[in-house]
């Protein structure tokens, strides 16, 4: 680190770091992190005018982590979110002592519209771990994020509209009162009480809610109080909050403005699938599904009551120990989705490339196959068959997209003549593809209405 000694002390004929000019010398700033940054702003006014028009620019999202503090003091870590504050939209908190937040308690931060915590984990019961770690660092209630945290944030956030908070000890009494906020997301805290839910629900105009794994206190029966938030679009939802109730369910889907349901499921697979898919809702257009399942055969049968849906999408579909999809099961959904516009197969183990085909065969509105990551079972003949099956449509109309990228298909057969002189219905794409992950040994189902 340079020091103000060494940019006062101008030797006869020295070359030193001032004598680069302006363009370098933001290259060497953004080769620092941003408390780094911060402390060269101090040490001359030109480091002071790059570093803060290098903010003004790029500065809208400010992490702090233990390595980051480092070596800082109180007063320089209150003067740092003092500098980055007028440019700081989102700020995200990870595995930091709560007096840091703490330290803020006479500051507003008008700007920043989104705040994160990530807690050490473990919940207040903890294990035998946890209880091991609280005796090397003092008094474990201090260093938990906890309700008087969450309402000090409603005087230094004032305009908050996004919380997301993991491994907290809160109860949840002070939610309600951060008016602004459109998306509330709950991890892992597991102090939550359920009676405070209800006024979060009244109170709050949120558009997302999330609520993930050891929340237990939140059952499902508390979770009927959704309803009495219309202006939410999209839920995040562990499948225990689901499974004991046959009509939460019903009436989550039915929500006025929901556009997005999305269930993580470890346990009640099957149960929350079977009451979802034969509700028969024909708000529901779009399904998505990822991970490891222990029978496709009976969640095909399930999928095949979901009559109405324009998107289906899986990724990174294997079995446990089992063959992944068959052919026979692409076929026979392919025979009930006549109204089907995407079909997404990213990175599953296929049979062959006759499932596939199907889609293009039954679904007349069909306008994408995404075949991203696919190696087992698709091989360069889908190309050939598919093209040679379009021919015979003379219903077609609109051109089908299929996305190849991360497969054993070479590009190069964009230059084919076959391809070239035949493609009036076919457009291959090796750029584009939609990325999607889960939580290892989780189902993740969303459907969108």
């Amino acid at each position: 680190m340079v020091t103000s000694k060494d940019i006062c002390q101008v030797g006869a004929g020295k070359p030193h770091i001032l004598d680069l000019n302006d363009d370098c010398l933001g290259m060497i700033v953004r080769r620092l992190n941003i408390m780094q940054q911060y402390q060269i702003s101090k040490l001359h006014t030109r480091f002071k005018q790059i570093v803060q028009s290098q903010w003004r620019c790029k500065l809208n999202h400010v992490a702090i982590y233990p390595e980051l503090l480092e070596n800082i003091d109180e007063s320089t870590f209150v003067g740092f979110m003092q500098e980055v504050g007028p440019h700081m939209q989102s700020l995200f908190m990870r595995h930091c002592d709560i007096k840091y937040l703490r330290l803020l308690n006479d500051q507003i931060f008008n700007n920043t519209e989104s705040f994160s915590w990530m807690g050490e984990g473990g919940g207040a019961a903890g294990d035998s771990a946890g209880e091991e770690l609280a005796e090397f660092q003092g008094d474990r209630q201090q260093q938990q994020f906890l309700d008087e945290d969450l309402n000090l944030l409603t005087r230094i956030f004032p305009k908050l509209k996004v919380l997301k908070l993991r491994s907290c000890q809160i109860t949840g009494k002070y939610l309600s009162q951060l008016a602004t906020l459109k998306h509330l997301s709950l991890d892992d805290c597991q102090c939550l009480e359920s009676d405070n839910f209800q006024e979060v629900f009244q109170e709050l105009k949120l558009r997302k809610f999330d609520i993930m794994e050891d929340c237990d206190e939140i059952n499902c029966c508390d979770l009927i109080e959704l309803k009495k938030c219309p202006t939410l679009e999209h839920i995040k939802i562990a499948d225990y909050h689901l499974c004991f109730d046959t009509d939460i369910i019903n009436d989550i889907l039915r929500m006025p403005h929901l556009k997005k349901l999305s269930i993580y499921s470890k346990n009640f697979v099957f149960d929350v699938l079977e009451r979802i898919s034969r509700t028969n809702l024909k708000q529901i257009e779009a399904f998505k599904f990822n991970g490891l399942l222990h029978n496709f055969e009976r969640f095909f049968r399930e999928l095949n009551h979901m009559r109405f849906l324009k998107k289906l999408s899986f990724y990174e579909c294997h079995g446990f120990d089992i063959e992944g999809i068959r052919d026979h099961m692409l076929v026979q959904i392919s025979k009930q989705f006549a109204d089907l516009e995407e079909i997404h197969l990213c990175s599953c183990d296929l049979e062959s490339d006759r499932g596939v085909l199907s889609f293009v065969q039954n679904c007349r509105k069909l306008k994408l196959i995404n075949l991203t990551g696919c190696g087992k079972g698709i091989g360069e003949s889908v190309i050939w068959r598919c093209m040679e099956m379009m021919k015979k449509q003379k219903w077609r109309t609109q051109t089908l997209e299929m996305w190849l990228k991360d497969t054993v298909i070479d590009k190069s057969i964009l230059e084919d003549p076959r391809y070239m002189y035949n493609n009036r219905f076919l457009n291959l794409d090796f750029k584009q593809s939609l990325q999607d992950s889960n939580p290892h040994g989780v189902l993740k189902f969303t459907f969108t209405t």
